[in-house]
């Protein structure tokens, strides 16, 4: 058949489908019409149903942060190399090496009575039988002096401060002492990490007896004379020490618990709803808010917690940099949880009745199909393996979220920016799935030849 017979073919056949049309269309027209359908009943028991659905919601909202800060309390205590990670940092935080420089300087001069000592030698010079000009002169030259001793000593404090020297040491102190800060929480103190009333605070002899060790070393004589100082750097200062100390205990023995628990309520409220996937939409809504409630606390927190230190003890500086660093997991995990939970709303609202969720669907359904008749235009065919694609789309979908969550269950720590890299990889298979799938009628209609070809 030439090309000007197969388009007469064509389109006798697009008039015959036309005319095909119209009379369907008068049939309808002339069809006596149907009564409307009555709305179905409501379900019975439903209002009851929800009042359930909203008290296990509740239990979810607060559980949810519960969890977040019991795996805190368990890891970041029970796993020594992530302690350590987490406190590493603070080595080298301008704030705390200024705290710490300051505080050792501070309990060196205290014991060295340099002031004192300062004075006893320009007494001892004018004995010497000096003319009283002379004395005077000398006289005034004792607190000079000694700010230049203090500014001395103070600039060797804060080379070794500095120093990678003081970054290992603070490493290896901290993981000696790990031991201990579960002692500081479990009431039994003692060693490196100390609590004295309502403070929790850090030894500072090791980093003086180096200090003591570099002023010798440079002909500080007067070095010889310091004594052994079990100086303190306060961490934390609180009233509600021992009340810390009972929900550690009590937060670390339900860390594995808890999340479980909450996630069993949540599945428990979605199956217990008359609306499934309305209640799935809330319940990930309610979580999400229960994590950005959780970031507002720690915010609260922390004011309490500057507050609670005494600036002459820990600049605000140095705390606020102390308080950021222990409550860092925290804040990466409900960012985690956040961006999981508003993912699963978001697909659980995309895929539901409601006619925004319908609309959204029509209009990626349409460019998606424009995209792949475009692709078909320039040559680009999937063929048989498109169809397949096609035929086996759900399972692909619910395999891509699988692995997905998979992946993100199997992580130890997921941050959130982990959890966003996730589910855009996966919304980009499941987008590549659907690119190259091929309805089997689409395929059909553009292989299809006219008759008498």
């Amino acid at each position: 058949m030439t090309v000007p017979d197969q388009r007469v073919a064509q389109e006798t056949e697009l008039e015959n489908l036309r005319a095909e049309v119209a009379r369907l269309q008068t049939a309808l027209d002339a069809a006596p019409a149907q009564p409307a359908l009555p709305p179905p009943p409501p379900e019975k028991g439903g209002t009851l149903r929800w009042v359930g659905v909203g008290v296990l919601l509740a239990l979810v909202a607060l559980l949810a942060p519960t969890a977040i800060v019991a795996t805190w309390v368990h890891d970041e205590i029970a796993d020594t190399d992530r302690y350590v990670e987490t406190v590493t940092p603070l080595a080298a935080d301008p704030a705390v090496q200024n705290a710490v420089t300051t505080r050792v300087t501070d309990a060196i001069f205290t014991r060295l009575d340099v002031q004192a000592v300062t004075q006893d030698a320009v007494n001892a010079l004018a004995d010497q039988g000096l003319p009283p000009r002379a004395t005077a002169s000398l006289s005034a030259l004792v607190t000079p002096l000694v700010n230049g001793i203090h500014g001395f000593v103070e600039d060797a404090v804060g080379k070794i401060i500095r120093s990678d020297q003081f970054q290992e040491a603070w490493v290896a102190a901290n993981r000696e002492a790990h031991a201990q800060m579960v002692a500081v929480l479990t009431g039994k103190t003692g060693g490196a990490i100390q609590v004295e009333g309502n403070t929790v605070s850090v030894n500072l002899a090791a980093v003086i007896d180096a200090v003591k060790t570099r002023l010798q070393d440079a002909g500080f004589a007067l070095a010889d004379k310091i004594p052994e100082v079990n100086a303190q750097f306060t961490i934390m200062q609180s009233a509600d020490i021992t009340k810390a100390q009972t929900a550690f205990r009590t937060l670390s023995a339900l860390a594995r618990a808890l999340p479980i628990v909450a996630l069993l309520l949540l599945a428990a409220a979605v199956a217990l709803a008359p609306s499934r996937r309305k209640a799935l939409v809330i319940g990930a809504f309610v979580v999400a808010a229960s994590m950005v409630l959780l970031g507002a606390a720690l915010n609260a927190f922390r004011i309490i917690y500057l507050d609670a230190v005494p600036p002459d003890r820990v600049p605000p500086a140095a705390a606020a940099a102390i308080y950021d660093q222990l409550v860092g997991f925290i804040r990466l995990n409900l960012r985690a949880v956040l961006v999981v939970f508003l993912a699963v709303a978001l697909i659980a609202w995309l895929t539901g009745p409601w006619a925004p969720a319908l609309a959204v669907r029509r209009a990626t359904g349409r460019a998606v199909d424009t995209v792949r008749h475009g692709g078909e235009r320039a040559g680009l065919n999937t063929g048989a393996f498109g169809v397949a694609l096609y035929n086996m789309r759900t399972p692909l979908r619910a395999g891509v979220l699988g692995i997905a969550v998979l992946v993100y269950v199997m992580a130890a720590h997921p941050t959130g920016a982990f959890a966003l890299t996730v589910l855009l990889v996966a919304g980009l298979v499941i987008l590549l799935i659907e690119l190259l799938a091929r309805p089997p009628a689409a395929d059909d209609v553009t292989g299809a030849q006219p008759s008498g070809a």
